[in-house]
């Protein structure tokens, strides 16, 4: 398999059509966050506590997925296998938004996915818009990275309330100003408490 990317939580590989993902190790963890972080503002006990945080988050996330039952499609289909995550190979949603109009209807679409998932008892937790979502051989938009996500509708009430996508890369880094306004626009609109009463429902456990 070629290794095609790395991310705080795993490794990607291309294995044909599919993705093939392997976690990352603490080291591995450690020197992305090195990378991301400067170093004069995170000590070594710091460090070594967030890499294990992170650990532990990702250990929990994929219990739970396991564990709940909700349509496969929306996280690109993956699959565990022994010490490897596998997903359908998708095109990342970003590549969609450098025109104006073309962003508009996949915006759009975004927001409509966000509901699906919703109805599925899931969230991403940070809408991180360009590089956590893609669009599969369907057009249809889904979840990549699945380490970012929450069952708990208590986490998706909070990051409504503070904007949380405001603070993601894509929002602040990724997007062209005219592109941000509308999508920011269509969130303060549409990504609300009532439409989280409206549209959320639990995942049922798998028995």
């Amino acid at each position: 398999m070629k290794k095609i990317g790395q991310g705080l939580q795993f490794n990607v590989y291309e294995k044909r059509n599919k993705v093939v993902k392997t976690p990352t190790s603490k080291f591995q963890i450690k020197l992305k966050l090195l990378l991301w972080t400067p170093s004069y503002l995170l000590k070594p006990s710091e460090l070594e506590k967030e890499a294990e945080r992170i650990i532990k988050g990702r250990e929990e996330v994929l219990q739970e997925i396991q564990r709940r039952r909700f349509k496969p499609s929306l996280l690109a289909n993956l699959i565990f296998r022994e010490n490897e995550i596998e997903q359908d190979k998708v095109t990342p949603l970003k590549q969609y938004l450098n025109d104006y109009e073309t962003a508009k209807e996949k915006i759009d679409e975004y927001i409509n996915f966000i509901f699906d998932c919703w109805k599925n008892g899931f969230s991403e937790r940070t809408f991180n818009l360009t590089i956590n979502n893609g669009v599969n051989s369907n057009e249809d938009i889904v979840l990549m990275d699945f380490g970012e996500i929450t069952f708990r509708k208590s986490d998706v009430e909070r990051a409504i309330k503070i904007k949380r996508w405001r603070r993601s890369w894509s929002f602040k880094k990724d997007i062209g100003n005219k592109i941000r306004e509308h999508y920011d626009k269509q969130m303060l609109e549409r990504l609300t408490l009532s439409n989280l009463n409206k549209y959320w429902k639990e995942a049922p456990t798998r028995n």
